[in-house]
């Protein structure tokens, strides 16, 4: 709801400040879309309101400090409120709603109605019928901007799909790789990534000329690890989180990580196994943080989980006499570029 009410902000800069008629036209329906998301979720959170108080953070998250929340928060901002026009439209329209979260949208509804939950499945057909429609407006922003300023849309896209796949590594991953049920888990995390996002995106930057970002043999490395190390991050962090990250690593579940991920066992394995005896032990106060996380400046998202642990490096600069640290050197020259 956060978000939906974020990106109403978003389509009424377009309707007064996007530089052609028709574009600010289209403004006007992708407004009234997400007003419209913005009360389903409303509406469907508070009926569920019985079941489980936590759906209350339909409205508190726009409230809190927490960091979960933040994070997906500082991307929107960044994306939606404080981009122009242009980059708006290329950051929010074309990468995140045209190339991430539509496919999901999709599988979403599919999974909810093979479960018989008809009002959920309905509710995400109904929002993504609407996202499909005002994602177009990214296109042909794309198309006029690579006559006039190709650097400028390669930048922009290749900061937004980095930004996207880090939000994306801690959100959709742990979902699909750990709290999902092992019986009814269809693909991996990554099988996923790679089927739907990887081969969509190359397709846009082929269709319109432009190059595959400068760390694309990172972020493919990245779909190997980041969002195990945001599992882990979350799950050990749980007390300062408003959701209840389930482990998922029982001896079966294992199995299957190790099938999907043949070094999950080398980088991760260890730990759970620490964390497994400990709390066998009764000796939880050992799977309890003494701390908050320590944050990346530019994600929000906690220091050494973008890759393995076999990656931790220190990733920093000094601007206006101020120390920031990142998440990885990815994350640091999209902070360079603004």
């Amino acid at each position: 709801c956060m978000v939906e009410h974020m990106a109403v902000t978003m389509q009424s800069r377009f309707c007064r400040f996007a530089p052609t008629p028709r574009w600010r036209n289209l403004g006007v329906f992708g407004m009234l879309d997400e007003t419209r998301h913005a009360q389903l979720d409303l509406r469907f959170s508070h009926d569920l309101l019985k079941q489980d108080p936590r759906f209350d953070w339909t409205q508190k998250a726009f409230h809190t400090k927490e960091w979960g929340v933040l994070a997906v928060k500082n991307f929107f901002d960044d994306a939606m409120l404080n981009a122009d026009c242009v980059e708006a439209a290329l950051a929010t329209s074309l990468t995140v709603e045209h190339g991430f979260t539509n496919v999901q949208f999709v599988a979403l509804a599919a999974d909810a109605m093979a479960a018989g939950d008809i009002n959920w499945s309905n509710l995400l057909s109904s929002i993504q019928t609407d996202e499909a429609r005002h994602a177009q407006q990214g296109f042909p922003t794309l198309s006029i901007l690579m006559e006039h300023d190709p650097a400028r849309a390669q930048k922009a896209l290749d900061i937004a799909f980095w930004r996207s796949t880090r939000l994306f590594q801690t959100l959709t991953g742990p979902a699909m790789d750990y709290y999902t049920p092992l019986d009814q888990r269809k693909m991996s995390f990554k099988e996923f990534m790679l089927e739907w996002i990887v081969n969509h995106h190359e397709r846009i930057l082929e269709d319109y000329g432009l190059k595959k970002p400068w760390y694309w043999d990172q972020f493919m490395y990245s779909l190997e690890h980041g969002h195990h190390a945001m599992h882990l991050g979350t799950w050990f962090w749980r007390p300062t989180l408003f959701w209840k990250p389930n482990a998922g690593v029982s001896k079966d579940e294992r199995e299957w990580l190790r099938e999907k991920y043949p070094t999950w066992e080398e980088n991760w394995g260890g730990m759970w196994d620490e964390i497994i005896k400990n709390v066998n032990t009764d000796l939880i106060e050992k799977t309890l943080p003494a701390t908050f996380p320590s944050l990346c400046n530019l994600t929000q998202l906690p220091l050494g989980s973008a890759f393995s642990l076999h990656d931790l490096a220190d990733h920093s600069l000094t601007y206006n006499g101020r120390l920031y640290h990142f998440d990885s050197a990815i994350s640091k020259w999209c902070f360079e570029q603004d």
